[in-house]
């Protein structure tokens, strides 16, 4: 018999694919993006690091040159003026520093800075003068300062991966979906059509392609002519024997084995045809 609500057979199938493909698509562009973030982000921070250590290296430079002009007139590193307010001046405006230390002759610190980011490597120069180290400046590097914008993309990426699977999800539901929901119709028609007796299905076969459905079609249509094709000859069989059964012997016997061969009604003895 025909299929039952066709309609929301259609609808269930379309959302079990539409599923599968969702969840295929977030599971496997999920974990790809994030092997990607993770090898991008590691990439990032190791060059942060050495921006930030480059950076530091100049800061300190630029500071010694300063502090060893005013060495060279003689004034102590802890008795210039403005030092801190300088050195916080400088910080504020150097991207990737989270600390600027200067030291005196004995390596006690003279002035410093220090900024709200926590510190990582430090890099220090020597203040000289005449080839005498007359202090210090040291500079704490913040890597994380110069990547700070990367971790706010977690989210977008993982919007932009959501979306994408729904997409997918939306585009598996409405193409394969309801490929396979009219293939699975189709065969259910077929197959319907064959047990009332309708051997050769004729158009409707056509329209269930090539695929792993139609070729179960087939085969169950082409068992069916078999065993159509034998109750025949079981029918052309009893017929001869009931033809030379003068007596009527055997004309009950024959009956029942008839019968019990093929009971359903109508036969397909009218119905067979041999269609492509």
């Amino acid at each position: 018999m025909p299929i039952k609500s066709p309609r929301l057979s259609k609808v269930r199938d379309r959302f079990i694919v539409g599923l599968f493909v969702f969840l295929l698509t977030l599971a496997l562009g999920g974990g790809a993006g994030v092997m990607m973030f993770n090898g991008f982000t590691q990439k990032v921070e190791e060059t942060a690091r050495r921006d930030a250590n480059v950076i530091g290296l100049s800061v300190a430079r630029a500071l010694a040159l300063q502090f060893e002009k005013a060495a060279r007139f003689g004034i102590p590193l802890k008795l210039l003026p403005g030092v801190e307010a300088y050195l916080s001046a400088t910080m504020a405006q150097t991207p990737g520093i989270s600390r600027i230390v200067l030291r005196g002759p004995d390596g006690r610190e003279a002035r410093f800075a220090i900024g709200p980011s926590p510190g990582g490597e430090t890099v220090s120069v020597p203040i000289q003068v005449d080839s005498i180290q007359v202090g210090q400046v040291d500079v704490t590097t913040a890597p994380a300062t110069l990547s700070t914008a990367l971790s706010a993309s977690y989210l977008p990426l993982a919007l932009a991966v959501v979306a994408c699977s729904i997409v997918a999800g939306l585009c598996g539901a409405f193409f394969a979906g309801s490929a396979l929901a009219t293939s699975r119709i189709r065969l259910a028609d077929a197959l319907a059509r064959n047990a009332e007796g309708e051997l050769d299905s004729g158009p409707g076969a056509a329209r269930l392609g090539q695929g792993a459905i139609a070729r179960a079609y087939r085969a169950t249509s082409a068992g069916v002519h078999r065993v159509a094709d034998k109750w025949l000859a079981l029918q052309a069989y009893a017929e001869e024997l009931l033809a030379v059964d003068f007596e009527g012997a055997l004309r009950a016997d024959v009956e029942r084995i008839r019968r019990e061969a093929m009971p359903r009604k109508p036969t397909p003895s009218a119905k067979v045809g041999r269609g492509s």
